[in-house]
């Protein structure tokens, strides 16, 4: 028997080392900070750090770096009891770097059969999908066919009992061995399944081929109630809640680091979800739209470390003192 959480989600973990100095290169870089990675990963540290009770499903290798994460993991609050310990594999890592134009560059260090923890996960592990209120994946936990099966059947179970579902797209196209209009299909095969998709502006006109409103419309026929489109940055953020649409401002603050903006983002509007708990309309969406937003400029604006990220009340103290552009 699963104790209750707020919400479940799944994906990888890795060890992530950037330059310590900002707009430093890989090539130049004599010294590195040493963090926790992963997309679904920086979701979790930011829920954590928000209050929200989040168990996450996820494999590491059964050495050092493995130890490392479950440490940091607990450290944060976060449920780690269906984290796996995979024997003979070592914990992926990644080299990240930011240059000074804010271009970003990722190294991955992956071995197959010796660096792919991930690919142990069973049927058993995603039975822990059935403690939560929100079952959250993204589109790092479908690539691999085997666990897409596993997460579609999870996707599928949650909603039939009445759980929420939330689909957070952060698609990396180069990292899929398949044509374009394959992971196109298995894009709005995974936001069919889900109550609430989170995706940007690109991944919109990626998917159904056509660009803000009328994009948002072509994802909400596949069956979410609630979509929400950022423009990382550059434009306003759109919500559709049914038939409603409303458009959020961003925040523009001074980018100090900015992997993971969308991640933070995406867990911003989680929490402000969460609090209300009941049936949220398009005013509630647009107030949790901006906290997610004010989330994840806080984020970009400081470092790559999780233990930088804000806690709830500083979210809220930062919101009344920054206005949106």
């Amino acid at each position: 028997m699963h104790t209750a959480v707020d919400l479940v989600t799944i994906g990888s973990l890795f060890i992530e080392m950037t330059p310590t100095t900002p707009g430093e290169s890989l090539s130049t870089a004599h010294q590195y900070t040493l963090v926790a990675g992963g997309g679904a990963a920086n979701v979790v540290f930011a829920l954590a750090r928000l209050g929200v009770h989040v168990r996450f499903i996820t494999a590491v290798g059964d050495d050092d770096f493995g130890a490392f994460l479950i440490d940091e993991l607990a450290a944060f609050g976060v449920d780690a009891g269906a984290v796996r310990r995979v024997p003979g594999q070592l914990t992926p890592v990644t080299f990240c770097s930011i240059d000074r134009q804010g271009g970003k560059r990722f190294r991955f260090y992956r071995f197959p059969d010796h660096c792919s923890p991930m690919q142990a996960l069973s049927a058993d592990d995603l039975a822990a999908v059935d403690s939560g209120t929100i079952f959250d994946f993204s589109e790092g936990s479908i690539r691999d066919a085997g666990l897409r099966a596993l997460v579609f059947t999870a996707a599928r179970r949650a909603r039939h009992e009445g759980r929420t579902v939330l689909y957070a797209v952060n698609l990396r196209r180069s990292s899929w061995r398949l044509p374009e209009d394959e992971i196109a299909a298995i894009q709005r095969e995974a936001m069919g399944l889900a109550d609430i998709v989170v995706l940007n502006a690109e991944e919109t006109a990626f998917v159904t081929g056509q660009q803000s409103d009328a994009g948002l419309r072509a994802v909400q026929r596949l069956g979410p109630r609630v979509v929400v489109m950022t423009c990382g940055g550059d434009g306003d953020i759109l919500v559709r809640v049914g038939e409603e649409r409303a458009a959020v401002p961003p925040f523009v603050v001074p980018v100090v680091y900015d992997v993971g903006a969308g991640d933070t983002f995406h867990a911003g509007l989680v929490a402000a979800a969460l609090r209300n708990r009941g049936h949220m309309g398009i005013i509630e969406w647009v107030e949790a739209v901006r906290f997610a937003a004010a989330t994840a400029a806080i984020r970009v604006s400081t470092s790559a470390d999780p233990h930088d990220l804000p806690t709830a009340d500083v979210v809220t103290a930062w919101m009344t003192q920054h206005a949106a552009a």
